[in-house]
C-alpha cells in the first residue's frame, strides 16, 4: 500500500474513528468527502471536508483508495448504497484494520470490513463484507457475521454464532454461543440474547425477548 493515498467517504463521528485507525497503521489520508453542503469546506480532524463530486479531481483510482466512514447506528444501508454505487464506479474500498484489532491467523475477513480499536476475531471466524466491528468489539471463534453487520462497542458474539446481513449487535450486548440471528435483526444495547432469532426485528432485555418489528 506504500504511496497510496485515501479519502474516507463522510464526515461524521464513525469517520473520524475510521481516520484514527488508518493514521495509526500508517496511512496518508487527503480528505473527507461529503454531499452535505453544510459540512462541505470545513475542516475535521485537521483535514479538508470536499464534496464528494470533485473525487474524479483528486487522482486516478489506481493511485487512491477510498474508506467508508458512514456509520451503522441504526441501519447500514446508506453505508452500503453509497460504497456500492462508488464501487460501480470504478473506486476501490479498504479493508481497515486498528493496529490495537486482534485477528486470528485463520479468521476469515472480506473485503472492506472495519476492525477498530481493540476488537478481537478468534479462530476461524469469518467476517462479512462491509462489516464494522467497533471499538472492544470480541467475536469468538467459528462466528459467521453477515455482510454489512454493526457488531457495537463492547459486544460480545460467542462461539458458533452466525449473525445474518445487515444487523445490529448494540454496545455490549452478549449472543451466547452457537446461536442463528436472522438478517436485518436490531439488538439493543445491553441484551442478552439466549435464543435463535429469525430476524427483522428488534431484541431488547436480559434475557432478550422480541419487541416489535424492527423499526427503520
Amino acid at each position: 500500500m506504500s504511496g497510496i493515498r485515501v479519502a474516507i467517504v463522510g464526515a461524521g463521528g464513525h469517520a473520524v474513528v475510521v481516520a484514527d485507525a488508518l493514521l495509526s497503521a500508517g496511512l496518508q489520508i487527503d480528505c473527507f468527502l461529503e454531499t452535505d453542503d453544510a459540512k462541505v469546506g470545513t475542516m475535521l480532524r485537521g483535514l479538508p471536508v470536499v464534496h464528494q463530486n470533485r473525487l474524479s479531481t483528486l487522482g486516478s483510482a489506481a493511485e487512491r483508495r477510498l474508506a467508508n466512514g458512514i456509520g451503522g447506528g441504526r441501519n447500514t444501508r446508506a453505508r452500503r448504497a453509497v460504497q456500492e454505487g462508488l464501487e460501480g464506479e470504478g473506486w476501490p474500498f479498504l479493508t481497515v484494520r486498528h493496529p490495537t484489532a486482534i485477528i486470528s491467523a485463520d479468521a476469515h475477513i472480506d473485503e472492506g470490513a472495519h476492525l477498530l480499536a481493540g476488537s478481537i476475531v478468534q479462530s476461524g471466524a469469518h467476517i462479512g463484507r462491509g462489516a464494522i466491528l467497533n471499538t472492544g468489539s470480541i467475536v469468538e471463534h467459528d462466528c459467521r457475521i453477515g455482510a454489512w453487520t454493526h457488531i457495537a462497542p463492547g459486544a460480545v458474539v460467542c462461539g458458533d454464532v452466525v449473525v445474518g446481513e445487515g444487523s445490529l449487535i448494540g454496545a455490549g450486548s452478549v449472543i451466547i454461543q452457537g446461536l442463528a440471528i436472522g438478517g436485518n435483526s436490531l439488538i439493543g444495547a445491553g441484551a442478552a440474547v439466549v435464543r435463535n432469532f429469525e430476524g427483522n426485528g428488534t431484541l431488547c432485555g436480559v434475557p432478550a425477548r422480541p419487541v416489535g418489528n424492527r423499526s427503520e
